[in-house]
């Protein structure tokens, strides 16, 4: 394997966003159109171990150098509850305090229709929008707490958790538990940084301010939905603040989780010059989950146009 090594690493994490929202049925007259709709109080006992189905992000030492995203839990994360498609509350994570892997998720949910032994529901964090646009290279909450992967872009989810007791007052309220949930990573985090190489003995950093990463294989996911029936697909963007020779993050799901990957890298500079190279996955690496360090990829091609100096006469 080349210099650019791909590190593998226990990662697992997402982070506080935004509830869903829920619009209340509305009340009718007459007993036949009442809707059947209790509010339930609702704990989960959720467990992340350090592997590719862990939760949480952390690193050990520096971003630019790590080779570690750690899992943990963190106080107050916020996880979406689900029912089929259907977003129908929102949970509040409290950190073993033993063990910040484990933690109890507590919250109510507004639903009909569950009966204990038989209904699943699937936990998600750190939002209720499942999309990987509008990246902006930031990995941790504490370089950027809004637009950083782990405020997000880093998905994790607990699908199909069995409730194990539903237990209901007659007066419209109920407390249900559940199965323990075991939330899984469900997308990779690359490390990048590129260099363009002129001639063979000379590669010169580049200061990038975007870049937009596309799959020979076709695969990487910009959006779907909880349950995965609808995905769309197609060439992932990251635009950085501040252009940098410095490593950056980005997230990336890919529908394509057992074949070789190709991916295209266009890069633009701070100056507005484009560059383009490609960089190889072997199908070991390609597992969502994962992390992985594409630092001083080498880029061979650059994109060059001369200013002109005729006065256009219309605009297109």
């Amino acid at each position: 394997m080349k210099k650019n090594i791909l590190l593998i690493a226990a990662l697992l994490g997402a982070m506080v966003w935004t509830s869903c929202e829920r619009a209340e049925a509305p009340v009718s007259d007459d007993p036949e159109e009442q809707v059947d709709t209790k509010t339930w109080a609702i704990t989960v006992r959720a467990v992340k171990t350090d592997n590719p189905k862990t939760k949480g992000l952390d690193i050990e030492g520096d971003e630019a150098t790590t080779t570690t995203l750690k899992s943990i839990w963190k106080a107050n994360e916020k996880v979406k509850v689900y029912l089929g498609s259907e977003c129908i509350g929102t949970l509040t994570a409290t950190p073993d305090g033993a063990d910040a892997h484990n933690a109890l998720l507590s919250g109510t949910i507004t639903t009909s229709g569950i009966t204990a032994g038989t209904t699943k529901l699937t936990f998600l964090t750190p939002r209720d929008e499942w999309s990987y646009n509008g990246q902006v290279g930031k990995l941790l909450l504490s370089d950027d707490a809004s637009e950083s992967i782990e405020a997000k872009y880093h998905y994790t989810m607990a699908a199909e958790v069995l409730v194990i007791s539903a237990d209901t007052d007659g007066d419209g309220k109920g407390a249900i538990a559940t199965e323990t949930a075991t939330f899984a990573n469900q997308q990779s985090v690359y490390r990048l940084s590129f260099r363009y190489q002129t001639d063979p003995s000379t590669k010169t950093p580049i200061t990038t301010k975007s870049v937009t990463i596309t799959s020979a294989n076709g695969h990487l996911v910009q959006s779907q939905d909880v349950t995965g029936a609808t995905v769309t697909e197609g060439p992932v963007s990251v635009k950085l603040g501040t252009a940098t020779t410095d490593p950056f993050f980005v997230a990336l799901r890919n529908g394509d989780q057992t074949n070789e990957e190709v991916f295209t890298f266009t890069v633009v500079d701070n100056d507005g010059v484009t560059y383009k190279g490609t960089k190889t996955i072997p199908a070991q690496y390609k597992p969502n989950g994962t992390f992985l360090s594409v630092k001083n990829a080498t880029l061979t091609n650059r994109l060059e146009a001369k200013i002109s100096t005729t006065e256009a006469s219309e605009a297109w």
